[in-house]
């Protein structure tokens, strides 16, 4: 049974169906993520309240770990949540509470806003609110000593307080422990190259990310790591540039899939070996992919 401990934004996901149309004038590219104030998503969820089409917990580490649970596991997550309707919904997300690690924030909950168009491509808005008091208080130590895995992206790059994380996580783990980063978005790497560079020191055990995510990668910065996860959308995925291709489906939203990805190859590789690992990780996002949901459970 493999042993993940994760850390990253705990959010609230907000489906919002939008034509093209709409979607231009909410002025972010297609499929990007762009942070937004707290009056930015008070605007928009007034805007669009007519099409919200669902709300779900989310956040990418802790959709990760969801995904690994499900092939059996043992995973923690840690994040920072306001004491609001949001974060105790969050939390009822969990069954097992003993899974999750958390302080309370003065600042609300946080929320991402998931505008859906009609090819199943969804553009993010994200109002981080009380992740960004994200910090080392917030991780399990005992547990952070024994993992096999840690598991963070680029999105707890992104602020102050999720760097310190990172630093404290990756200073207090032994060298045994496989470190995984998520590239988690294309528009992230350039704003977070600085830091990014920082882990230049730490080989990582994978490097995972969409095929835009590491061309823009590519373009900046080479890292140390030893496997590499890449998945190319409705074709399916490659580990080390061997390939799996992803069934046919119908799809309904894309929301959570590479996450759901990334968890299910981590829980499975040591089991199956990475190719088979990598087939049904494949097969368990594109479930992801027909559903309306970032998490099966």
């Amino acid at each position: 049974m493999s042993k993940i401990y994760g850390f990253g934004n705990a959010l609230i996901d907000i489906e919002i169906q939008v034509n093209e149309d709409q979607l231009t004038s909410i002025g972010i590219s297609k499929g990007g993520m762009q942070h937004i104030t707290r009056d930015e998503k008070d605007f928009l969820l007034k805007e669009y309240k007519n099409s919200i089409k669902s709300m779900h917990p989310g956040g990418s580490i802790a959709n990760s770990l969801i995904a690994a649970e499900n092939y059996d596991a043992s995973t923690c997550f840690s994040c920072s949540l306001g004491d609001d309707e949001y974060g105790q919904l969050f939390l009822n997300s969990y069954k097992d509470k003993n899974k999750i690690f958390f302080n309370y924030s003065d600042d609300p909950t946080g929320v991402c806003l998931v505008f859906t168009s009609p090819d199943g491509e969804r553009t993010m808005a994200s109002n981080l609110s009380a992740n960004y008091q994200l910090s080392s208080n917030c991780i399990s130590s005992s547990l952070l000593e024994s993992c096999e895995y840690l598991l963070f992206d680029n999105f707890s790059l992104a602020t102050d307080s999720g760097n310190q994380t990172v630093d404290y996580c990756l200073d207090n783990i032994s060298n045994k422990v496989k470190v995984c980063f998520g590239l988690a978005d294309s528009g992230l790497i350039a704003k977070n190259l600085n830091k990014i560079k920082n882990l230049s020191n730490t080989n990582l055990y994978c490097l995972s990310g969409n095929q835009m995510e590491h061309d823009e990668l590519d373009i900046h910065l080479s890292l140390n790591y030893q496997n590499r996860l890449v998945s190319y959308d409705k074709f399916g995925a490659t580990i080390n540039g061997e390939k799996v291709k992803a069934p046919d489906i119908t799809l309904v939203n894309t929301n959570g899939a590479g996450d759901a990805l990334l968890g299910a190859y981590i829980a499975l590789e040591s089991k199956l070996g990475k190719l088979e690992a990598l087939r049904e990780a494949v097969n368990y996002a594109s479930k992801i992919c027909s559903s309306n949901t970032p998490r099966l459970t």
